[in-house]
């Protein structure tokens, strides 16, 4: 093994329970909660749709759930379903990405294992800290063009292959399968959105799952996939990983839960519309200038965010949702239906909305403490007609991760009403899914829990 694979190998099997916290226990019960809220409201969407449909015809003992289509399948392919359907909404985590794209990944492996509850929030906090030291120590590949769902993928076989109880070896190969001939590219992020921006990672968490299915039986991988001739550093650079990030903090208490469904980089400045609205009407306003780190200017608001044509363009498009939460008081799942993403009466509004490139904010982007949830700089300058101005900053949004508990847990219970109403969830059910999945702690077999999630509808 090459000295990457030696940490991360060394790392995933010495870590256990004894990691965790309380705070990082209730930490990541949250975002597996979350998820599920996420993955619910996903799950009739086009893209998770094409997917079940293939997942009908692969059969596979023991099966994975494929969430909401009654079905089981392999659990690769279930993991790719699932992870699509979280994704779809662009309403799940945010750290540096989207790590609980991981989640279904390691919920479908413990499935078929018949994991316990406690084992599986571990398995997750692995996957969490492994994608993070990728995040920190390595944030530079974005210059490559190398998606940062590549960390995923070792991420899921690692968590994987540990809840499987795989030996050092193994999980080498698992991740090194993951990675090898899994190296996602970025240009799903950039410019039109197709159905893959939200569902790059949703394939990484499929390939740790399969890599470590094939790790298991037998199959081996390059052992220097970093370091070694044409690996990983030959592409995005020399890193060298930060694992973990803190001594006593875990990955899983450092992310953001999101309010509403966008992009994270734009929920402080679409929380400030209310206090927007209070000082001008829509006909009164000028401009507005929006300054951002240097490179999401572009991921923002390059010229097709000017005028989507698709859900996915729609949800990474600061003009469109700031107009569209200006004009009908905020964002919600029913703002990107094609109706209001194609409608032509707020493109004006759009056309006054301007994001700027800012190095300085890059730069405190950059220094986010390396144990706290990342920077979310952004400044906010409206003008009225009658000349007068309104000029707010921002450094994160309202699902900041030192939300007390109880409050943060109040306002996953509220998303996840929000989602099962939307897809016409029985109350009953919800209720069901609410009770049980808080508890999963102390579920002695996690495949009872996903049993609530194989269709929504009353039993």
């Amino acid at each position: 093994m090459d000295k990457t694979s030696q940490k991360l190998v060394g790392f995933a099997t010495e870590f256990s329970l004894d990691n965790l916290s309380q705070s990082a226990r209730a930490a990541a019960t949250d975002l597996v909660v979350d998820t599920i809220a996420c993955a619910i409201v996903g799950s009739r969407s086009e893209p998770a749709s094409i997917v079940a449909r293939v997942a009908k015809g692969i059969q596979s003992t023991p099966g994975a759930t494929v969430f909401g289509a009654g079905i089981k399948t392999s659990p690769e392919i279930a993991a790719l379903a699932n992870a699509i359907m979280t994704r779809t909404y662009d309403y799940n985590d945010a750290y540096y990405g989207h790590p609980s794209d991981m989640i279904p990944g390691i919920l479908a492996a413990g499935e078929i294992s018949r994991s316990s509850g406690l084992n599986v929030l571990a398995a997750i906090a692995l996957a969490y800290e492994v994608y993070g030291a990728f995040s920190r120590s390595a944030a530079y590949h974005l210059d490559s063009g190398v998606d940062y769902g590549f960390s995923m993928n070792v991420g899921v076989a690692l968590a994987v292959g540990k809840l499987w109880n795989l030996p050092a070896a193994q999980l080498a190969n698992a991740a090194s399968l993951a990675l090898i001939p899994n190296l996602p590219l970025g240009v799903g992020r950039w410019g039109a959105l197709s159905m893959m921006k939200g569902s790059i990672t949703a394939f990484a968490t499929r390939n740790g799952v399969f890599s470590a299915m094939l790790a298991k039986e037998g199959f081996t991988s390059a052992e220097q996939p970093y370091e070694g001739i044409f690996g990983l550093q030959h592409f995005i650079g020399k890193f060298d990983l930060h694992l973990p990030l803190d001594k006593e903090k875990r990955v899983v208490e450092m992310v953001y839960i999101k309010p509403i469904p966008a992009e994270n980089n734009t929920i402080g400045v679409i929380e400030l519309v209310p206090k927007i609205r209070a000082w001008a009407s829509v006909e009164d306003i000028e401009s507005i200038d929006i300054d951002v780190a240097t490179g999401l200017d572009v991921h923002l608001a390059d010229e097709p965010k000017y005028d989507p044509k698709t859900r996915e363009t729609a949800d990474h498009s600061f003009p469109y949702m700031l107009a569209r939460a200006l004009v009908d008081g905020g964002i919600t799942l029913d703002s990107y239906t094609p109706e209001r993403i194609s409608d032509p009466s707020i493109r004006p509004l759009m056309r006054k909305i301007r994001v700027h490139a800012n190095p300085d904010m890059k730069e405190i982007m950059s220094k986010s403490p390396i144990n706290q949830p990342e920077f979310k700089p952004a400044r906010l300058v409206v003008r009225r007609k009658d000349g007068g101005v309104l000029t707010e900053d921002v450094m994160g949004h309202s699902g900041h991760p030192d939300t007390p508990t109880h409050v943060r847990r109040a306002q996953i219970n509220t998303k996840l009403d929000l989602c099962a109403k939307r897809m016409n969830v029985p109350a009953e059910q919800c209720e069901r899914i609410r009770d049980n999945w808080w508890k999963i702690a102390e579920a002695e077999d996690i495949s009872r829990l996903i049993g609530l999630l194989s269709t929504f509808r009353a039993s």
